[in-house]
């Protein structure tokens, strides 16, 4: 992937003791941050994805753990002041590179509210953040989360309805174009029964599973590729 090391952020990480200072930058490669509306007060970040050595994801690992704060610079952007919350959960693995004798470190870490919208979790959550805007992929994730009577014919229709209710907002994202949707189950249920009545939407007389294609943009490979122009990098 040419010139992919250009499409990553970085982010910044000071931890103060009474004897040491930690100080680290890494790059990152996925980001999903709800902004604040203050400008200077913290934002709430979704998920990061990072990629740096041994001693630098196990300090990462401890700070979101620990519920530290963190610097991320997003290429365009302003420089912004993280939190992952309470709660986060980290996940860490090892990307062979071509030309390195060491694996590098990655590390993905998402909040408790992202990490909730998994079945079967958080039944009545009202707020679902997701990775993609595509409108197969919205209804898809909502139709998984919440056991949605659902087909994809109807995907145009349901981010129509989000919109014009004012329940769907764009999120800010590095690798990914996150969006946040307000509602439950409940909800739900109730526009797809009035559409239904209204013929917005109809039930076909095909019989058999349904098939979704979804995008696949956020889980195209970017991460070895990259890695191995930022390790060439001055």
């Amino acid at each position: 992937m040419q010139n992919a090391h250009e499409r990553f952020g970085a982010l910044e990480f000071i931890r103060r003791t009474k004897d040491t200072t930690t100080s680290l930058r890494v790059y990152v490669d996925r980001v999903v941050v709800e902004p604040s509306k203050d400008p200077h007060s913290l934002s709430s970040a979704h998920l990061i994805s990072l990629i740096g050595g041994d001693s630098e994801v196990g300090a990462l690992w401890a700070g979101v753990t620990e519920g530290a704060s963190f610097q991320i610079h997003l290429p365009g952007k302003p420089c912004m002041t993280v939190c992952l919350g309470p709660e986060a959960q980290c996940f860490r693995g090892n990307i062979t590179v071509s030309d390195r004798k060491r694996p590098v470190r990655h590390l993905v870490a998402i909040s408790s509210e992202l990490a909730k919208t998994k079945p079967g979790v958080d039944r009545e959550g009202a707020r679902t953040v997701l990775c993609s805007d595509d409108a197969v992929f919205i209804l898809y994730r909502l139709a998984y989360r919440f056991g949605l009577p659902v087909v994809p014919a109807w995907s145009s229709w349901f981010v129509k309805e989000l919109k014009e209710r004012k329940a769907l907002r764009p999120l800010l994202g590095l690798g990914c174009s996150p969006v946040i949707v307000n509602g439950n189950k409940a909800t739900f249920l109730k526009w797809i029964g009035a559409a239904l009545k209204n013929r917005s939407i109809r039930i076909t007389g095909e019989n058999g599973s349904i098939a979704w294609r979804l995008p696949t943009t956020f889980l195209e490979g970017l991460l070895p590729d990259a890695v191995s122009h930022v390790s060439a990098s001055p």
